[in-house]
């Protein structure tokens, strides 16, 4: 019986409005780019597992500007290179601050609050892990989530970022549950699906981008709305 269901915060429950691809295409046109938003969207996932390796080695947060500043420009060549366009490491940083500088805020994803009020209407206990600093909280509450999320863990909180298992021991433990009573649903393979399973907590990934293969050895949904019935169906008789 699954008692607990975790979720990943940025590109699970939320995004950038406006949103990241677009973002990254007027940046890049305003250095001279052309670049297709479609490209990035499916860019993302090769560019997000570098971010996922580099936290799982030391927090990106927890770096001097100028370090997690030459993390950023490598994270932007990384993303333009797989959208098809190989540019110099002081282009990427160039796009980069771009980006960075760009008027945005967060909003949650349309299918996020129907799917935690779902889970929450169900008797599952909702949490949230991310590793964003210690400002999840009031995330949580300006988007009006916080009357159905009962639990929150952060990275800048624990020290130590997904895939860490500290982090989701600590949301088990502030849950009050098993590792093999949660379900952790995520957009980021190593950082939230094998995460999740490294700390014996089942795993579910999101991908919601059409196009993107979903890997054989990860259990995947295309919407939130879908993690309710998959648990229902498949994990609460295991």
């Amino acid at each position: 019986m699954i008692r607990a269901v975790f979720l990943d915060f940025y590109g699970t429950l939320a995004g950038w409005q406006p949103a990241g691809a677009q973002i990254q295409q007027e940046a890049a046109a305003a250095e001279g780019l052309t670049v297709d938003a479609a490209a990035i969207d499916m860019a993302y996932p090769t560019a997000n597992a570098f971010m996922d390796s580099e936290n799982a080695i030391r927090r990106i947060a927890a770096r001097t500007e100028a370090e997690r500043g030459e993390f950023f420009a490598r994270y932007e060549q990384i993303l333009l290179a797989t959208a098809g366009h190989d540019v110099s490491r002081e282009y990427a940083d160039r796009v980069w601050r771009r980006v960075r500088d760009t008027p945005k805020r967060l909003g949650l994803y349309p299918d996020s609050l129907p799917a935690v009020q779902a889970l929450a209407a169900d008797g599952r206990t909702v949490g949230v892990i991310s590793n964003m600093g210690t400002e999840l909280h009031q995330m949580i509450e300006e988007l009006g989530l916080a009357a159905h999320v009962s639990v929150t863990v952060s990275s800048g909180e624990v020290g130590v970022s997904k895939p860490h298992p500290a982090v989701f021991q600590a949301a088990l433990d502030r849950a009050g549950v098993a590792a093999d009573e949660a379900l952790h649903v995520g957009d980021g393979y190593e950082s939230d699906a094998m995460g999740a399973r490294n700390a014996g907590i089942h795993p579910l990934l999101l991908i919601r981008e059409a196009g993107i293969h979903a890997p054989a050895d990860c259990p995947t949904v295309r919407s939130l709305t879908e993690v309710l019935p998959y648990v229902t169906e498949n994990l609460d008789d295991s």
